[in-house]
């Protein structure tokens, strides 16, 4: 059973996305919480599989909360749900140790699609989102960046090189003639390896190689 955190000061939203939890099969909600402090009290008894964070919580942020908890918290997900779609909360919030952004725009099925996603090892984001991660690169040069790091198989540097040209996990599978879920498998590989904590931090690492 994947166990799921709510941190959402906003009562309408938060009665939303428990709704959504409780509709979902194979999901248990863990706990709903209105701010950040009363989790963080308790962080060394909560082991959830996602924690779904708001950015603008009542006293500490939704990233200064991802930050501090992610240490204690090495194998648990964290999902934004904002409303905030600008490039610092967006970048800072991955930085800090999320795998996935949504806004609360997004409807009840990709809210859902995102959990799935998360817990499968992907990264989700609403499309706007994911457009202005990869418009931030936009002036990198074109060409693929090229890896001579002993350490990242062949495989993996393909895997990178379209990650970095803003291709899914799909369409990154369809063109290796591989499984989406080798896809994730290297580029989880790649976070190890390149001592990052997500594939923005990844592709920025990967082109400075």
């Amino acid at each position: 059973m994947l166990q799921i955190i709510l941190i959402e000061d906003n009562l309408h939203y938060r009665r939303g996305l428990e709704q959504i939890i409780h509709d979902m099969s194979g999901v248990s909600l863990m706990g709903s919480y209105t701010n950040a402090e009363s989790v963080l009290k308790k962080i060394d008894q909560l082991k959830p599989d996602i924690f779904i964070v708001d950015i603008n919580l009542e006293g500490m942020s939704g990233i200064e909360f991802i930050r501090r908890a992610k240490p204690f918290l090495p194998g648990t997900e964290f999902l934004v749900c904002t409303i905030n779609d600008d490039n610092t909360n967006i970048f800072e919030s991955l930085k800090s140790g999320a795998t996935g952004y949504m806004l609360k725009e997004s409807s009840a099925d990709e809210i859902r699609s995102a959990i799935t996603e998360i817990a499968a090892g992907g990264s989700p984001m609403s499309a706007y989102i994911s457009r202005r991660v990869i418009a931030s690169f936009n002036t990198a040069s074109a060409k693929p960046a090229v890896v001579s790091a002993e350490n990242l198989t062949e495989r993996e540097v393909e895997v990178l090189n379209h990650l970095a040209r803003g291709l899914q996990y799909k369409e990154i599978a369809d063109r290796l003639e591989i499984s989406t879920g080798t896809v994730k498998k290297h580029i989880r590989n790649t976070y190890v390896k390149l001592q990052v904590q997500n594939k923005v931090e990844a592709i920025n690492k990967f082109r400075a190689i």
